[in-house]
């Protein structure tokens, strides 16, 4: 798997998802949310993006989708979490982002890990 195939991938569940995206990150992180999301799609749009802020990027949003952020009583996303309602649809679709965003970011973390052993040989 190559870096341009990453983002290729990065690209199209972003595109593809969009407005279930937004949706999700303003239900479960408010409006401070809905503009790191808005951010990174400005990011993915960028010539050259950066690995590692992509990376960093999807590791927030996969941590804020599977409710990893709620634990903090104190925090603004357990609050929005709160006012979820159970029983809504969003739920599911929140669910279904968080199993495709896990899915892209261990195909990130195995090409990192692929990519550091092959560069240790070149080395050696």
């Amino acid at each position: 798997m190559t870096r341009k195939y990453l983002l290729a991938l990065l690209k199209s569940f972003i595109a593809q998802y969009d407005l279930d995206l937004q949706n999700a990150v303003y239900l479960l992180g408010g409006r401070a949310s809905l503009m790191r999301l808005q951010r990174f799609r400005e990011t993915l749009s960028a010539i050259k993006p950066k690995y590692q802020h992509l990376w960093r990027e999807l590791h927030w949003l996969c941590d804020l989708l599977s409710l990893n952020m709620v634990g903090d009583i104190s925090s603004d996303e357990s609050g929005y979490f709160a006012l979820i309602d159970p029983a809504d649809d969003v739920v599911w679709t929140i669910c279904v982002l968080t199993d495709i965003a896990h899915g892209l970011l261990d195909d990130f973390t195995e090409f990192s890990e692929t990519s550091e052993t092959n560069l240790n040989e070149v080395a050696a």
